[in-house]
C-alpha cells in the first residue's frame, strides 16, 4: 500500500510539473512577443526620426544657399528643375574682395563692367546641384522630386518650391498617402535686375 501511494504521488508531481511548464511557456511567449513588438516600434520610430532630420537638414541647407544667391542676384533665368542666377563678381581670381565702383546710373559695379558670376541650380536624378561658373557641382539636397522658381511682385520677389519625397513609409499604407513634402522659400531681390527693363525698379 505504501508503494502505491508513492507511485501515485510521483504521477501527481509529474503532471504538476508539465502544467507549470505549459503555463511558463505561454507567459514567456507572450512577454517575448510584447518585447519584439516594442523593439520593432522603437526601431521604426528611430528610422522615421532620422529620415525627418536628414530631410530637414537638406531643406535648411538649400534654403540658405538660395536665399544668399537670390538676394545678390542681378539676373534670374528661372525654370523648373533648372535655374541660372547671375550675381556680381565680388572677388578677383585670387579670392580677394573687389573694390566697388559706381556705374554712373546709381548702381554699384564689382570688377569690370558687365562681369558676373554664374550660379546654376539643377536637378539630376533626385539631387539638387549648385554649380558656380566652371567649378565642380556640389549636391545640396537629396531625395527631391522637383523644384520650381516663381518670380512675382514686379520681378522683385522670388518664391521657390522644392518637393521632397518621403523616405519613411508605413508598411501597408496607400502609395498616395504621402506624395511628398513641399518646402517654400521667399526671397526679396536686392539688386537691380539686368534681364528686365530698368523701369521696373
Amino acid at each position: 500500500m505504501v508503494i502505491d501511494l508513492h507511485a501515485k504521488k510521483q504521477r501527481c508531481n509529474r503532471g504538476f510539473v508539465l502544467s507549470e511548464l505549459m503555463v511558463s511557456t505561454s507567459i514567456f511567449s507572450a512577454v517575448s512577443m510584447v518585447l519584439l513588438m516594442g523593439f520593432t516600434s522603437l526601431e521604426r520610430s528611430y528610422t522615421a526620426s532620422s529620415d525627418f532630420a536628414i530631410n530637414h537638414a537638406d531643406e535648411m541647407r538649400i534654403s540658405d544657399y538660395l536665399a544668399q544667391d537670390l538676394r545678390r542676384a542681378t539676373s534670374v533665368q528661372a525654370g523648373q528643375n533648372d535655374t541660372t542666377i547671375y550675381i556680381p563678381n565680388y572677388y578677383d581670381s585670387s579670392g580677394n574682395p573687389r573694390t566697388p565702383t559706381l556705374d554712373g546710373h546709381g548702381g554699384v559695379v564689382y570688377g569690370p563692367s558687365g562681369s558676373s558670376v554664374r550660379i546654376h541650380y539643377y536637378l539630376s536624378g533626385s539631387k539638387i546641384y549648385r554649380q558656380q561658373d566652371a567649378a565642380p557641382a556640389v549636391a545640396l539636397a537629396d531625395n527631391v522630386v522637383d523644384f520650381v522658381f516663381d518670380i512675382t511682385d514686379l520681378s522683385k520677389v522670388v518664391t521657390t518650391r522644392i518637393t521632397f519625397k518621403p523616405i519613411f513609409k508605413v508598411s501597408g499604407a496607400s502609395p498616395d498617402a504621402i506624395a511628398g513634402t513641399a518646402f517654400y522659400n521667399t526671397t526679396l531681390l536686392r539688386n537691380n535686375r539686368t534681364d528686365i527693363p530698368s523701369g521696373v525698379y
